[in-house]
């Protein structure tokens, strides 16, 4: 299924959505993705659950030492056999990540920025399976890959969770809506709605039992906290300079730290904590573009490759069809007179349609981009290439 130019919102417009609902209130949209094919299998997704580097996990709400028990992969073979035909879920996060055919679903969020889209996440689960009634801190769009899930949502609610679990589920959940929701129906969902999805008891249209996929596109949405910290590891990297008296005094008292101390203070930290637009243009791209957690990976597959001169690399060009890494985020911000292209934590000067062609697409358009490229631009191509962010389709 193509979703290049995919609209997923039924008959509300982007404009509506984004205006009206988005970071607002929850909105259910039925056949949103209809004739939906399938991403992965049930299969596919529990040895994807089987594999290192992959972010997997089982709920148990019933059958574990206690209640609503946390499990963690990588999981052996063995252990799906030993699971009960009820109430429990597996969860994958990063899908597309690791099954790079999958991100084309993405495409559908295309009204979303892509430095503001974090991962798809696909759950399996045997009727009664669910994570419990819990909140979210960001958007989230639920999609239903085959068979059923009723979701239940309140926008008023206790925050108390049950102690002594592994999850934070809230205590005293108690569903102001609830909808069953069937294969190609989308539920949105803004930041803070409480929710509990439960997988139903279902038969397809050939009577067989068919139980409940979901796929959740997750938002990034870093705390304050998180992103005051980067900022500032950011720009402390970047200074040199050590504290100088000025115009020292004699203390009026050996111990005190005076008002004109702080003052002084005051001045110095203003230079280091700069939020002049274009440091802070260069930090975002960077922060957003980072891959760290699947560094290991992306260093596999640059070791793979060996450490080419660009006359190599122009004869791979015309030999083979290139991509992005699937463990790679490309992302660009415009200069006043060029760009800075991302990827993988790091910033680039580029042209502005080189930085274009290289984000437009997975599969890299390079005759296209031959034709933008600077020489500036080709030596940044090489080091990508032979960085692992670039590889060979």
């Amino acid at each position: 299924m193509n979703f290049d130019n995919f609209h997923c919102l039924g008959e509300i417009s982007t404009t509506h959505f984004l205006e009206q609902y988005w970071q607002k209130k929850p909105l259910l949209i039925r056949n949103a993705f209809p004739n939906l094919p399938t991403l992965l299998t049930a299969e596919e997704l529990a040895g994807l659950a089987c594999e290192e580097h992959v972010n997997a996990r089982l709920v148990l709400e019933k059958a574990g030492n206690k209640p609503w028990q946390l499990e963690f992969g990588p999981f052996d073979e063995s252990r799906f056999s030993q699971l009960p035909t009820t109430n429990w879920s597996l969860l994958v996060s990063d899908v597309e990540k690791h099954c790079p055919e999958t991100k084309a679903l993405l495409k559908a969020f295309r009204f979303i920025p892509d430095w503001r889209i974090d991962d798809l996440m696909i759950s399996y689960a045997p009727p009664g399976g669910s994570v419990g009634a819990h909140v979210d801190a960001y958007d989230v769009f639920l999609i239903q890959l085959c068979g059923q899930r009723l979701w239940q949502i309140s926008e008023k609610f206790s925050d108390e969770t049950l102690e002594d679990v592994d999850l934070h589920i809230l205590k005293n959940f108690s569903p102001e809506h609830e909808w069953l929701l069937n294969a190609g129906d989308m539920l949105y969902l803004p930041p803070n709605v409480a929710h509990h999805g439960i997988a139903q008891a279902y038969k397809n249209n050939s009577d067989q039992n068919e139980n409940c996929m979901t796929a959740s596109v997750g938002s990034r949405a870093p705390s304050l906290k998180t992103m005051t910290s980067d900022y500032v590891h950011y720009l402390s990297e970047k200074l040199t300079t050590r504290y100088q008296d000025k115009k020292p005094l004699i203390p009026t008292h050996h111990a005190e730290i005076s008002d004109d101390t702080v003052s002084h203070f005051i001045n110095e930290l203003k230079k280091g904590l700069t939020l002049e637009p274009d440091q802070v243009k260069r930090w975002l791209g960077q922060y957003c573009s980072d891959n760290k957690a699947f560094e290991d990976l992306a260093n596999d597959t640059a070791n793979s490759q060996h450490d080419i001169k660009l006359k190599e690399l122009i004869d791979i060009i015309q030999k083979e069809t290139l991509k992005q890494s699937p463990y790679s985020q490309f992302l660009f911000s415009n200069t006043d007179t060029d760009a800075l292209l991302f990827v993988d934590g790091e910033s680039h000067e580029v042209s502005r349609e080189f930085a274009k062609t290289i984000c437009d697409e997975t599969i890299i358009n390079v005759k296209q981009l031959q034709n933008v490229m600077t020489n500036a631009d080709r030596n940044i191509f090489l080091y990508l290439y032979n960085n692992g962010s670039i590889i060979s389709a």
